[in-house]
């Protein structure tokens, strides 16, 4: 019973550590991001309204802009990606922030054109770092940096 007991903290720990596993979690959640920002755009396009993604405070929100100012969408809060304070964004202006710093600009801002205000996400928890580039056409590139 103990050697069972031993192989199977043996082989719990070899697959907890395997980093594969944990690029592969972090590949996966980038893809969750570029479906989002995949949404918003095309979401500004149909509606032609610019559409602003504010992420800081330690919360983030959709909203669209307005008679000259922002005003909140009221969508699900299940719909947005699940951020962890290991993620860092960069805006079009070169601010690196996490979700939980003091913020009030939008981090995107998507434009019925189809053009954005570009910026990127950045997943450092793991030793091969990925970068999802989002650019000022809209296009989105997972970036694996080694």
């Amino acid at each position: 019973m103990l050697v069972v007991l031993i192989l199977i903290g043996l082989i719990s720990t070899i697959i907890l550590t395997n980093s594969n596993f944990l690029n592969k979690y972090e590949s996966d959640q980038a893809q969750s991001y570029k479906t989002f920002i995949e949404f918003l755009s095309e979401e500004s396009a149909l509606t032609k309204k610019n559409i602003a993604w504010f992420i800081g405070n330690d919360k983030q929100y959709i909203s669209s802009y307005k008679n000259n100012q922002w005003n909140i969408e009221n969508i699900a809060i299940s719909f947005f990606p699940q951020i962890n304070p290991s993620i860092l964004f960069r805006d079009n202006k070169g601010n690196v922030f996490a979700i939980n710093n003091e913020r009030k600009d939008p981090f995107l801002v998507f434009y019925p054109s189809g053009k954005s205000s570009g910026g990127s996400i950045e997943f450092t928890k793991t030793d091969n770092k990925l970068t999802l580039q989002v650019d000022r056409s809209s296009d989105i590139e997972i970036l694996k940096i080694l």
